[in-house]
């Protein structure tokens, strides 16, 4: 829909861009919407991590018990006795062990993916999702029964994870064969990245930091790296028009039916590459090749036609002998165009990978085990780097990585809380000194 400018000049929206309505004023006020329903899972999910942490945790070091064996501690077993240099290298090779791992786990699935074997990824997807719903999920449902008091006997609470971890497979690995809500699709996800999240923060604290660090380095490369294991399996997806096969969060249900190949990747955020307007022989060549999802709802003829009537505009001036007219008219429009290519917009349905939420509960959790006060600066700094993830993303219109932004300043802000800020206030405290 075109939009009058100050000027008085009319312009209009590019492809994929959606226009503010008359009552939205600036840009929060017209994405705040997708911004808000993105991050309040991610809330969701960081405070049950949280809630789990202290009510679940045990006396140690850690303040918690540490999990022995497993890809996370495959390389190194921290002990206490271990010094700092130890534990430090120990950390570096457990986490570079871990992040070779999800490389090869990534490149697996894609090259399972170009052959053609989708039935068997999503297959053995719902084999370790029923791993997590009914042996990792119903460990931590005994152990919370227990910590709560709450009376119930076996029979009942292991048909109750029988029939959670069939229906909880079902919905989120083969939720077009069932058929299942939306919601109750995020519900299961969530669900699954607490249960992660939770057992990743019982591994030793040095081997947690490093790793969390060594992932947002990976997450970089593997979105915006030409050859990174998850751009290829993007391109492919987006080359087939098909779906990843990935647990992606939606935030929302896609308001067009436009193709959904590159709707969302592990671990990143999408977003699609908005480019001028295609004409009817441009569109025809690219329906069997690479593309991607449109932002705003539009057919295909209506892709092909001018959003700015500046050819009406060139033809009055034709008409009254003002060839001066129709020159500037064409400036004004390329200006125009030139700024609508620069302007922000975010996707219809903004798609987060689930490995963003565990890594970001994992940070969260880790924060609450020392005490509160860290765990709400790190949850702010965190929430805070996902919306400028997102507000880069309505820039950029292209993949970008969740992880960094958010992570850097999720460790920031425990250092600083830890380290700096929370010595000073203990100390103020003491002498009763108020700020």
């Amino acid at each position: 829909t075109p939009s009058r400018t100050r000027g008085g000049r009319v312009r209009g929206t590019m492809r994929g861009q959606r226009p503010l309505p008359p009552d939205e004023t600036s840009v929060l006020d017209a994405v705040g919407g997708e911004i808000v329903a993105i991050v309040s899972p991610v809330s969701i999910c960081m405070m049950c991590c949280v809630f789990l942490v202290r009510l679940l945790r045990v006396d140690g070091e850690d303040a918690t018990a540490n999990v022995r064996g497993g890809i996370a501690s495959a390389a190194y077993q921290e002990e206490s006795s271990d010094s700092t240099a130890v534990r430090a290298g120990g950390a570096v090779l457990n986490s570079v062990v871990f992040v070779l791992f999800i490389t090869c786990a990534t490149f697996g699935i894609f090259f399972l993916f170009k052959h053609n074997c989708t039935r068997l990824i999503w297959g053995y997807m719902g084999l370790s999702g029923l791993l997590i719903f009914g042996v990792l999920g119903a460990v931590i449902g005994m152990e919370t029964c227990q910590a709560l008091d709450i009376p119930l006997d076996m029979l009942t609470f292991s048909l109750w994870t029988y029939n959670f971890s069939v229906v909880g497979v079902g919905v989120t690995f083969f939720g077009k064969t069932f058929g299942a809500p939306l919601v109750v699709k995020q519900g299961f996800l969530i669900f699954i990245g607490v249960v992660v999240a939770f057992y990743f923060t019982r591994i030793p604290e040095w081997t947690t930091w490093t790793l969390l660090v060594a992932m947002a380095l990976y997450d970089i490369v593997a979105v915006l790296a030409p050859g990174g294991p998850l751009r290829v399996l993007v391109e492919l997806a987006q080359e087939r028009d098909e779906e990843i096969p990935a647990l992606v969060y939606e935030a929302a249900p896609a308001a067009r039916g436009a193709r959904r190949g590159g709707g969302g990747v592990l671990e990143s955020v999408m977003a699609s590459r908005a480019g001028p307007p295609r004409t009817a022989g441009a569109a025809a060549g690219a329906a069997g090749g690479s593309g991607t999802p449109d932002y705003g709802a539009a057919d295909a003829d209506a892709e092909t036609k001018p959003l700015i009537r500046g050819g009406d505009r060139d033809r009055g001036a034709d008409r009254d002998g003002d060839g001066d007219g129709a020159e500037t008219s064409r400036v004004e429009r390329d200006a125009d165009d030139a700024d609508d290519a620069d302007a922000f917009a975010l996707p219809d349905a903004i798609k987060l990978g689930l490995g963003d939420f565990i890594f970001y509960s994992v940070l969260v959790g880790r924060a609450a085990m020392h005490d509160l006060f860290t765990m709400f600066a790190c949850y702010f700094a965190v929430i805070q780097g996902l919306i400028a993830t997102l507000l880069m993303l309505g820039f950029a219109k292209k993949a970008l990585p969740a992880l960094p932004i958010s992570i850097a300043a999720g460790v920031v802000a425990y250092v600083g809380s830890r380290f700096f800020l929370e010595p000073v206030t203990q100390q103020a405290a003491a002498r009763l000194v108020v700020f």
